[in-house]
């Protein structure tokens, strides 16, 4: 008779059954979770739309979400998770409050984890919206940064659906890192010639997932590295891409040119009497204010 009623009781209220139980109540620490990452990733997304700094000079240890004790600049990222919750968001100032200082989830690490589940899904968003349109150009450049690490850079422009022409930046590459860390030989020179360099370019598109020969169009600057035809980065990615026409930047080009001409004895001087005028009105307030109203503030 007890079982009778206890089955009874369980089919005509499901919710109460002891496996439904532990499933709501995982799903709602699930919930809980999620609502408690949100306002993280919401900082994390702003700082990166706005080319922020995340970090100040100390970023560890637990937060003080009292705003007005102390006055110190704790970095950007501290910084807006304040302001946040000066601004009334409870769930956040409840998360900081409550947990411990190993899971309040804006520890460095975690910011850099986040910042690349962002990364992937920005990316993945952007090679969708390729695909769909199906034929891209690729543009890329390399240069050696400020902390001697050679970055190449890559670019996909395409057009919409629209008639829309887009140019997406998809991310910087530790050049020697992603070409030679694949290399089974030890002691190799790290050469950067334009085959290699156009291989580098072609495996990261093929990484991508994106079909080569729905590539039309190739664009670098015009350093010969780059527009070799027998040994250049844009002629070797045409031997993996039939169907993209190479096409090196016209402003590059010029750039190189006016930079040649500085050789000319006239040139030189044109440029040094342009150079001491400028210097003339930019080194006084009154010279730049007497300039600006005879032209008449334009």
């Amino acid at each position: 008779m007890q079982v009778g009623i206890d089955f009874s009781d369980r089919y005509k209220n499901p919710q109460k059954e002891i496996i439904n139980l532990m499933s709501t109540q995982r799903m709602q620490q699930i919930t809980e979770n999620r609502e408690r990452l949100k306002p993280i990733i919401e900082c994390i997304i702003f700082l990166g739309r706005q080319n922020l700094a995340f970090r100040g000079h100390r970023d560890q240890g637990k937060l003080n979400t009292n705003i007005d004790l102390l006055p110190t600049n704790e970095g950007n990222f501290r910084q807006l998770l304040k302001f946040k919750i000066a601004s009334g968001d409870k769930i956040l100032e409840k998360h900081l409050q409550t947990t411990s200082a190993k899971a309040t989830y804006i520890s460095h690490t975690t910011q850099e984890q986040l910042i690349e589940c962002c990364k992937e899904e920005t990316l993945s968003h952007i090679l969708n919206n390729v695909k769909e349109s199906c034929y891209y150009s690729v543009i890329f450049d390399e240069t050696t940064d400020i902390s001697h690490i050679s970055q190449l850079s890559l670019s996909l422009r395409y057009v919409d659906k629209a008639n829309n022409v887009h140019e997406q930046f998809i991310g910087f590459k530790n050049y020697h890192d992603y070409v030679y860390d694949k290399l089974t030989e030890d002691n190799v020179e790290p050469k950067l010639t334009g085959i290699v360099l156009g291989n580098a370019v072609v495996s990261i598109m093929k990484d991508m997932s994106l079909d080569l020969n729905n590539c039309v169009g190739i664009g670098t600057d015009g350093c010969s590295v780059m527009t070799s035809v027998t040994r250049g980065a844009g002629a070797e990615i045409q031997k993996n891409c039939p169907n993209a026409v190479y096409s090196p930047c016209s402003n590059h080009a010029l750039n190189l040119s006016i930079s040649k001409s500085s050789n000319v004895q006239l040139v030189r001087n044109t440029m040094g009497i342009i150079k001491e005028v400028l210097s003339f009105f930019n080194t006084s307030s009154k010279r730049s204010f007497v300039l600006k109203n005879c032209l008449k503030f334009k």
